[in-house]
């Protein structure tokens, strides 16, 4: 905790210790990321968010149009009278299961608790980056909205099946801005601290 009650630009002055704790998180925190986003992919599937979330019914994929055999070259064969075959029937409308409230409310709770603390962590690292200080406001704005309106996302389907781009959205948007804070964050630590002129600081003073 005593490294994030330091000014901004403090990050290259870590030790080495705390350098490679939090290179290991930052790294952790992307290939989470990674995994949420393959996670939303598998639950989600071809139906869409709308079907997972709301219940909507989802088309099934139309049958693959069947072509007609070319006729052969030779003599004409003469075949019997046609038979009326009855129509092919329609492909039926699968209706996806809507995920149960109990479980949308699991979800939701354990991520309430859950990602504010990831982002907590990451906005610490971000701040302490040398970075103008607009950036550094930006940055966390950008954390907390997409965050939030992430975790918000499933509530507002589930109301509204038509605001079912907010997930994806929500989510690509979550995962650029952390994914970002966390790659800057790990590059920064990383490189050599600045004396006052300008040089590199030693190694014993920048342990």
């Amino acid at each position: 905790m005593r490294d994030f009650t330091a000014a901004a630009g403090r990050l290259r002055s870590l030790s080495l210790g705390a350098k490679l704790l939090y290179t290991a998180f930052a790294v952790a925190s992307i290939v989470g990321l990674l995994v949420s986003w393959r996670l939303y992919g598998a639950m989600v599937q071809d139906a869409g968010a709308a079907a997972y979330y709301a219940g909507a019914p989802a088309a099934a994929p139309p049958p693959a149009p069947t072509q007609a055999p070319a006729a052969a070259d030779g003599p004409a064969l003469e075949l019997g009278p046609e038979l009326e075959l009855p129509a092919a029937p329609e492909p039926p409308r699968v209706l996806v299961e809507q995920i149960s409230e109990r479980k949308l409310l699991e979800v939701t709770h354990f991520h309430l608790f859950s990602v504010p603390v990831y982002v907590l962590i990451l906005a610490h690292l971000w701040l302490l980056a040398r970075l103008p200080a607009w950036l550094h406001t930006g940055g966390v704005a950008a954390a907390v909205v997409t965050s939030g309106l992430h975790i918000a996302a499933p509530w507002l389907i589930r109301s509204a099946p038509g605001a079912a781009a907010l997930m994806p959205i929500s989510g690509v948007a979550m995962l650029l801005s952390l994914g970002a804070m966390a790659v800057v964050s790990t590059v920064d630590m990383w490189l050599p601290r600045r004396s006052r002129r300008g040089e590199a600081a030693p190694l014993d003073d920048a342990r």
